[in-house]
């Protein structure tokens, strides 16, 4: 018989390895949610429908945040099902970028004087085997991120020339910028804690929505099956946004937001009107929050409070210094009282691992 405890093991090692016992012997899928989620699909081959095999020009970054993949999906520090189906991860807008950060930016392999490059700061600080407890950590600056700039320099720069990296954009300079940490935390191989901490390491207060997203792969467009599942605001207690979530394979989940965010629902649909001048087939397109949060764009998202992609927008000021945080669950059972033991679980499966993150200092 399997041991699922070592003497001398602490309590965390040793509930990871009675997950990990259940897992190889059937008992509990712990590993049916993780840290799947790719950082950037676009560009990809598998994305690659062109005549030319040239995956980076068929599908760059500027695309990615208005068309729909098919076999897979991105995110910022996100999770999901196994075979992505359902995905979860941050979003962000420093009121001063124009688009809402998504997914990691980087340059395609035509663009980087030394090949395709990804041009952000994020750290992966912990993840147990069975994804019990997950942590990252992204920096975001708070002025508009310099897509632009980053890509002219480096086409311009020859390949003896050193890269033109985020760094040497100054874009950090005066520490104006927010830690995003995000970590995730299991009470149940499908009952997942979400917690997003914003820490403001500039001189001054500044402006942030934190924009945790839930959406679904687009499986329903490509003529194979054309079963579409659907999320929908559902009734909550006072203090509380819930959004339920129907799969015809995975069954129900319930994202319960602490707090009283706003929601914004879309449709995980191609905008072929931005990107080929081509009418959309649906009304609203996965840019549709970007959009809306971005622009202030009228309609863009669906009042009616359903879709296949929802957004918890949650506004707020960072004071210099200082920490904001949010909580979210997800889980297959609607949960009573989700945020009662959140903060315990997400202590439990941090007690043993955490790593200090507390000060990065830019160098260039």
């Amino acid at each position: 018989m399997l041991r699922t405890d070592v003497p001398g093991e602490d309590e965390a090692a040793t509930a990871e390895r009675r997950r990990l016992a259940e897992t190889r012997s059937g008992a509990a899928p712990w590993k049916h949610w993780g840290s799947y989620l790719a950082d950037r699909q676009w560009g990809t081959v598998r994305e690659d429908y062109s005549a030319t095999g040239s995956a980076w020009e068929y599908f760059p970054h500027d695309h990615a945040r208005s068309r729909t993949y098919r076999w897979g999906e991105d995110g910022l520090l996100g999770i999901c099902d196994e075979q992505s189906r359902l995905c979860l991860a941050l979003a962000l807008w420093n009121e001063a970028d124009p688009i809402v950060k998504e997914r990691l930016f980087g340059l395609t392999n035509h663009e980087g004087n030394h090949g395709e490059d990804v041009k952000e700061h994020y750290f992966y600080i912990d993840n147990t085997p069975t994804h019990s407890y997950m942590k990252a950590l992204y920096k975001y600056p708070q002025r508009a991120f310099p897509y632009a700039q980053i890509v002219e320099e480096n086409r311009r720069r020859g390949r003896d020339e050193p890269e033109y990296e985020l760094l040497d954009t100054g874009i950090f300079d005066g520490d104006r910028y927010f830690d995003v940490t995000v970590e995730y935390a299991k009470a149940s191989p499908d009952d997942i804690v979400m917690r997003i901490s914003a820490t403001n390491r500039g001189p001054e207060a500044a402006p942030l929505h934190v924009m945790p997203t839930l959406w679904f792969r687009n499986t329903w467009a490509w003529g194979l099956d054309d079963r579409k599942p659907q999320l929908r605001q559902a009734h909550a207690k006072e203090g509380e946004r819930l959004v339920h979530a129907v799969h015809h394979e995975i069954g129900e989940y319930w994202l319960a937001c602490d707090g009283t965010p706003e929601l914004m629902f879309t449709e995980n649909e191609t905008n072929t009107q931005r990107l080929w001048g081509v009418p959309n087939a649906s009304r609203y397109t996965k840019d549709a929050i970007n959009d809306a949060v971005v622009s202030g764009a009228s309609g863009a998202v669906n009042d009616e409070r359903s879709g296949t992609k929802v957004a918890a927008r949650y506004r707020m000021t960072v004071a210099a210094g200082a920490t904001k945080s949010v909580l979210l669950r997800l889980s297959a059972r609607r949960q009573d009282a989700p945020f009662a033991d959140a903060v315990q679980m997400l202590h439990r499966g941090n007690s043993r691992r955490t790593r200090s993150t507390t000060r990065w200092r830019p160098r260039r």
